[in-house]
């Protein structure tokens, strides 16, 4: 069995130092990273495997292993949802005040320009303020390595895709605002007038016509 088939079963690489110690055979990796061949594949015998298996002690270590796994699950959600909320709060805070101009019907670009530089100047501000907030600490389940109390933990900034994602959420309030200043403005949060009505969910007064009946 290779290494990723005792993932598989339950295995954690604690689990197979602990129970199976060292690796029976290899094989080569037909994998590659570039132009650089991975190592071998390490293999154990299935015997050795189901034997340890049959355990107390490994079915208790499993069991373990499962949990610390879950509630790190749980903690990376928390965390999660907890970065969503304060990405979705930092750009609540942007609340443009339009000025209408004497522009033609649906000059959208000429409209939304004058405030594109103050939205990006304040994603810039909260990016420097994610930059300088300390994210959560991990949870005591199943830690990694200790860290150190003397040293914080470092700041999180914005990956890519929080950035990207931000930009978009203040773009909408933007060009909701646009919207209530200029009739004529498209409506971020109005209905898709493209969607298709009548299909599925709620069905028509005349639908009964064309079901079928038993």
């Amino acid at each position: 069995m290779a290494t990723q088939d005792l993932k598989d079963r339950g295995w954690t690489p604690r689990l197979i130092a602990e129970f199976l110690v060292q690796h029976d055979q290899t094989r080569p990796n037909g994998l590659k990273m570039g132009r650089r061949r991975l190592p071998p594949v390490k293999l154990y015998l299935e015997t050795r495997v189901e034997e340890a298996e049959r355990e107390e002690t490994f079915l208790l270590a499993q069991h373990r292993a499962m949990q610390a796994r879950e509630r790190a699950e749980v903690a990376k959600a928390a965390r999660q949802a907890k970065r969503a909320a304060l990405l979705d709060a930092a750009a609540e805070r942007y609340t443009p005040v339009i000025v209408p101009e004497a522009l033609r019907k649906g000059a959208v670009k000429k409209a939304r320009a004058p405030y594109l530089e103050g939205l990006e100047q304040l994603l810039t501000e909260i990016k420097r303020g994610f930059a300088h907030q300390p994210p959560d600490p991990q949870p005591e389940a199943a830690p990694k390595r200790k860290v150190s109390k003397s040293k914080p933990a470092k700041p999180k900034p914005l990956s890519e895709g929080e950035e990207k994602d931000l930009r978009a959420a203040l773009l909408k309030r933007l060009e909701a605002a646009l919207a209530g200043a200029y009739e004529w403005f498209p409506d971020p949060y109005a209905p898709d007038p493209k969607a298709k009505k009548g299909k599925g969910g709620v069905a028509k007064p005349a639908d009964w016509r064309k079901w079928e009946w038993d």
